[in-house]
């Protein structure tokens, strides 16, 4: 049986994973599913309001609503307490290796969502 997670959190900076992830993340939202996108400023300057303006056109073309969440401080940290927060279901994230592709363990902001996360974890390549 598959089970259709209600509420998802996609992990979002930017980056060529990050799209990969918001992609994944909103075809997984279905039917009374909802989706978080989260960024996180690590220099608390509000750089990630662009972003996610960013993220948000690209949903429009997916046809999915979302909400907007906007954290300051260290990734993992803020996204593992952003999860529990809003009692996510779902974490999905993209993988950035310091290793590159090949690298059999992911990014170090991954890898402590993995670890910590109050939920289930789905990572990006």
């Amino acid at each position: 049986m598959v089970v259709q997670p209600r509420r998802i959190l996609v992990a979002f900076d930017g980056s060529e994973q990050a799209w990969r992830a918001l992609d994944v993340a909103a075809r997984m939202t279905g039917y009374g599913s909802t989706l978080a996108v989260v960024s996180v400023d690590r220099e608390g300057n509000g750089s990630v309001r662009a972003l996610l303006e960013q993220a948000h056109e690209r949903l429009l073309g997916h046809r999915v609503t979302a909400t907007y969440v906007e954290r300051q401080g260290a990734p993992a940290a803020e996204l593992v307490a952003t999860a529990g927060d809003l009692g996510a279901d779902l974490v999905v994230v993209g993988r950035r290796s310091g290793g590159g592709m090949d690298a059999p363990l992911p990014g170090s902001v991954s890898a402590e969502v993995l670890r910590d996360a109050p939920c289930d974890v789905l990572v990006i390549r």
